[in-house]
């Protein structure tokens, strides 16, 4: 689509966010009146009347305890490596979203953002499949992962299956594993199904209230008076959800040396230097989920030999964010050392210090101990701290006055619809078997944004000149502050300063100017996938010894995926008389939420303050109609100064053409002990990426052609040994194809306020990662529903997906001149890095528009990567006791599921240099010298793998009760979700490592009636913390991870 086309689209999916609103309301309270979730069945049934024929009654186990032994069943008789969770299970399990329920399963672990579940990785990877029913899903975004898994309710999925050894018919594209989520299949009812359950949610963190969640089912099967049966099943759920989660973040990568003649006053006796301040942000992001789903499904039998069935899943989820952010910046001027010529040491009082040990770079280099500074206070720079005269004048000025309070309204959001639609025919005769589906799934995403900054004048500080003459002055000023770094994170406003303001003055709209460039966006994302695939068996078994069937197949998609972000032209200034004052807007202020010590626990903190409702971005086009509005008023011109447009060179669109064609033979020994398959799959794929190509003139649209295919030969073998020991192993050669953001050959710049985030490219030339897997297990069934099991795989990744940054210069380097600390004269940035025309210079600079900044690129490593793991599963319950527990028989409901996965990597991908001026000085303070033992980083790094996991579940299910309670933990993970910055190696050069955290979460049930249960359930009882560490785990705390506490009460009935 062109950029025309693509800025009609634009509008209109602004346009229509309030009505897609409405109607999902609307369609969630009519599916209400059919539709619910899957029910809560009881302990223990009697099946009778064909039972009783024989003379005999059989117990069905069902429940928690049916559905382990199912699961169970299910993954015991399967020929490749499975896991298993259904649907009873998934009902009773104490998680809200797929992610969380997924964690259950063995070498399955999850990321969260703000304490939700939104990452799935698979033996240390997210680069996986998700399908529904077998159908490849699309996502919000580019990328390849599949729907999100916070935009699907359980509620409305039958069955989840992890497939870790894949067959020839599998579809390629997996390193970890595949997931495939089962709807329930209306001919597998066994009667009419008909459910509804309703929930209330409760967040610790959250001021808005309790959140409904409601879900329901209906499905029925009937016979004709032929004998063929025809079934159908509706089900769906409405949600809304308020997820609160508070992210301060510390930068200290700024280097105080204390050698000198005359060392500042802050260093501590008989040390070297020290790491001093850089930022402080308190961040407070709370996301507002409202999500729509609906799956309905029909099969019938046409004849004796032939199946139609066709299923389709609707999502719609808006997800708003409503963030603050209080920053105070430029805090490094005031350390004792900077990049400008200021007092030394005179406006930081440090009361406590303390010494980290960095650990090791990737070669295994000690990076040696250092000392950094964790209490103490700022007091801000006034005129009077600096000589008299012109030169006193020029520092003040280089000072800026920090450090500088700034209070940001972040309100961002996600508006997705998908759908998954496929229909297919099965026909069987005597040893032939067809089935024949097309499908087609659709994403389309719009992220519309209004974020705003205001600057907090202090009345009782100096305000720093612009220029020399002294003609302007900086739309910024000083603000004190104190800060303790001892237990976490915490800073606030030191009113016991001489400078500090008043409560009213906080309070007083006037005393705030919008600072520079707001951002004004909305940027889009359309996925679709067009899909037909025919597999054929023939049934071998008693015409060729040892071999039970062939399969066979042929597979063709098309897959295509587009970006066209939209921004509007700022005016941005620096000058206090150039800025928009808020008394003008003061209808559109409010005071940030006062509860963030609720979250740390800490009374250190900032509240009290001003920053733009982020309900005003909720509208965004009356916001910014608004502040145009008093910026005319006030004698300026207006702030936004353009209609959202498309930015030509983030614009791409990408199709992928794939055909596959498998073959495969299935093989059993006549006792059933030994059994197996044996397959290879071809893959052929055609890339048509179109971007536009910047130059002088106008951008013009080019298409880059790429293609590449594969074999992919796959093994699996299963052997019972005895009845309840089976023995496992499997080979298959898998690829995993690149992100479309990496093989675009688009540039998208930061944008005005981005100067910390870096340029982003795509590689066309980017070829998938070869993956090459083994696994081995063993699984010993001792008891009825109970197992254990260990495993060993181990998968060599070559061509392992790396980035690489082009970082600028800085102070020193070509091109940058002093005071500036990076190059802001383009379109050439001879220190390295790219100009980014549009991008202000903010503290790298005095003013300036246009700025160079770091360039980003994926690339492949070489060598080969190898990952190796140990997986142990164990499941037991006591159900086989109850008759010699005697009077103790109601302890026979206990049960324990639980897992562990060891996983290690040995990385070839290579070394190199870390970058950014500020860690090359830290770093050369620790005795390193970057041109003979510089510090080094792995090329390529394999992100979300944590060395250790576990996962225990304790279980109770008896008299109408079902209880669960589950703790996960797992250890530290290297993640480039650093928020704050759009440099994976900030700071310090490296990806950070998340702390290792645990969360326990528990549900309780009870059953009324047999059609009414009513329950409670928790996740995050204990409000774990996911903290962010920078260079390497225990190192020097970046980012703490403050999560909410949710409560989730309510009722479900059965008819």
């Amino acid at each position: 689509m062109g950029g025309d086309s693509m800025k009609r689209a634009g509008f209109s999916a602004l346009n229509s966010i309030s009505q897609r609103r409405l109607t999902a309301a609307l369609l969630a309270g009519t599916a209400m009146t059919m539709v619910a979730a899957p029910a809560y069945a009881q302990n223990e049934d009697v099946q009778s009347d064909g039972a009783a024929d024989a003379g005999e009654n059989v117990i069905v186990v069902s429940g928690i305890r049916g559905s382990l032994a199912n699961a169970l069943n299910e993954k015991r008789n399967a020929d490749s490596l499975i896991e298993v969770i259904q649907a009873e299970d998934i009902g009773k399990l104490p998680d809200q979203n797929l992610a969380e329920v997924l964690e259950n399963i063995t070498g399955v672990q999850i990321t969260r953002e703000g304490g939700v579940g939104t990452g799935v990785q698979i033996r240390g990877t997210d680069s996986n499949r998700l399908e529904i029913n077998g159908v490849t899903t699309v996502g919000a975004g580019n990328g390849r992962g599949g729907i999100n898994f916070e935009d699907l309710n359980p509620s409305i999925i039958a069955g989840v299956e992890v497939i870790k050894a894949f067959e020839a018919k599998h579809i390629e594209g997996s390193v970890g594993g595949t997931i495939n989520l089962r709807t329930i299949r209306p001919l597998d009812l066994s009667e009419t199904l008909i459910s509804a359950r309703a929930q209330l949610e409760d967040s610790s963190l959250s001021s808005d209230g309790l959140k409904p969640r409601i879900s329901g089912a209906f499905g029925k099967k009937w016979e004709t008076s032929d004998g063929r049966e025809f079934g159908f099943v509706l089900s769906g759920s409405y949600t809304e959800s308020t997820n609160t989660a508070f992210r301060p973040r510390l930068d200290r990568d700024n280097l105080t040396t204390c050698t000198g003649a005359i060392p500042p006053t802050t260093c501590p006796a008989g040390a070297p230097g020290f790491l001093g301040i850089q930022f402080l942000n308190q961040v407070q992001e709370t996301q507002n989920f409202e999500t729509f789903n609906i799956a309905g499904s029909i099969e019938g039998e046409v004849t004796d030999n032939l199946k139609l069935y066709a299923d389709y899943i609707y999502t719609d989820q808006t997800r708003r964010l409503s963030g603050s952010r209080v920053q105070f910046s430029t805090v490094s001027n005031l350390n004792g050392a900077s990049d400008r010529a200021i007092p030394v040491g005179s406006n930081a009082n440090f009361t406590s210090f303390e010494t980290f040990n960095l650990g090791r770079d990737a070669i295994g280099q000690d990076l040696g101990s250092i000392m950094a500074v964790t209490a103490g206070s700022f007091s801000p720079f006034q005129r009077s701290d600096f000589a008299a005269g012109t030169a006193g004048d020029t520092a003040f000025r280089n000072s800026r006055g920090a450090p500088f309070m700034r209070v940001s309204s972040d309100n961002g959001s996600r508006l997705t619809t998908s759908d998954v639609f496929r229909a297919g025919a099965e026909w069987e005769s005597d040893r032939l078997s067809i089935t024949a589906e097309f499908s087609r799934v659709t994403a389309d995403t719009v992220n519309p944004n209004l974020s705003t900054t205001l600057n907090f004048i202090n009345p009782n500080s100096d305000i720093a000149p612009e220029t020399a003459a002294a003609t302007s002055f900086r739309d910024e000023n000083g603000t004190p502050v104190i800060f303790d770094l001892t237990n976490g994170i915490s800073f606030g406003i030191n009113f016991a300063d001489p400078n500090a303001p008043t409560t009213a003055q906080l309070l007083d709209p006037n005393n705030y100017v919008l600072d520079g460039s707001p951002t004004y966006s909305a940027n889009i994302q359309e996925n679709s996938e067009n899909a037909f695939r025919f597999d054929t068996t023939y049934d071998l078994t008693g015409a060729i010894p040892f071999f039970t069937s062939v399969d066979a197949g042929y597979r063709y998609s098309k897959r295509t995926t587009l970006r066209d972000n939209f921004r509007a032209s700022t005016r941005g200034s620096n000058s206090l008389a150039g800025s928009l004052n808020t008394g003008g807007i003061s209808d559109l202020v409010t005071t940030i939420p006062d509860n963030f010590g609720a979250g740390t626990g800490s009374d250190l903190f900032v509240s009290g303050v001003l920053y733009i409702d982020p309900n005003a971005g909720s509208n965004p086009a009356e916001t910014v109609a608004a502040l145009n509005a008093a910026a005319v008023a006030q004698g300026l011109g207006p702030v936004i100064t353009s209609e959202l447009t498309s930015i030509a060179g983030d614009f791409f669109d990408i199709e992928e053409e794939t055909h596959a064609i498998y073959g495969q033979v299935n093989f059993e020994t006549e006792d059933g002990r030994f059994r197996g398959n044996a397959g290879l799959r071809w893959v052929d794929t055609s890339i048509a990426s179109t971007a536009n190509v910047l130059g002088a003139g106008n951008p013009t649209l080019n298409t880059i052609e790429s293609g590449y295919d594969h074999f992919l030969p796959r093994v699996n073998l299963a052997f019972d040994v005895v009845d309840n020991i089976t023995l496992r192993a499997s080979y298959s050669e898998e690829i995993n194809r690149p992100g479309f953001v990496n093989i675009s050959s688009a540039l998208a710049l930061p944008n005005a306020g981005g100067v910390n985030s870096n340029a982003v490219a795509g590689n066309p030339n980017l070829r998938p990662e070869e993956v090459t897997s083994y696994d081995v297990s063993a699984s010993w069934f001792f008891a009825p529903e109970a197992v254990f099991s260990i495993g060993y795989f181990r998968k060599e990744r070559s061509g392992l997906f790396g980035v690489n940054v082009d970082e600028p210069g800085g102070p020193g380097d070509a091109g940058v001149i002093a005071p500036n600390t990076r190059d802001t004269v383009g379109p050439v940035c001879e220190g390295g890095g790219i100009f980014s025309p549009l991008t202000q210079a903010g503290i790298f600079g005095n003013g300036e528009t246009g700025v160079c900044v770091g360039l980003q690129a994926p690339f492949n490593s070489n060598g080969t990567t190898t990952q190796e793991g140990i997986e142990v599963a164990f499941q037991y319950n006591l159900s086989d006791w109850e008759d010699r527990l005697g009077s103790f028989g109601w302890v026979s409901g206990f049960g324990v599921v639980a897992n562990y996965t060891y996983q290690t990597e040995n990385n070839d991908s290579g070394f190199t240099d870390i970058a950014g001026s500020r860690a090359q000085e830290i770093f050369a303070g620790q005795g390193f010298d970057r041109n003979v033992n510089p510090v080094q980083r792995e090329t390529a790094t394999l992100l979300n793998l944590s060395k250790h996991a576990y996962n225990v579940t304790a279980f109770y299910e008896k008299y109408g009760i079902s209880a669960r309670v589950r703790y996960t933990w797992r250890d530290t993970f290297r993640t480039d979700n650093l928020p704050g910055t759009g440099n994976v190696f900030e700071p310090l050069g490296f990806r950070g490592a998340v702390e290792p955290r645990g969360q326990l979460n528990a549900s309780v049930n009870y059953a009324v009636t047999d059609q009414i249960n009513v329950g409670v359930e928790g996740t995050n009882l204990t409000k774990s913390s996911q903290n962010i560490s920078c260079v390497n785990d225990g190192a020097l705390l970046c980012y703490e991870g403050i999560t909410d506490r949710r409560i989730q009460f309510g009722v479900s009935f059965t008819f």
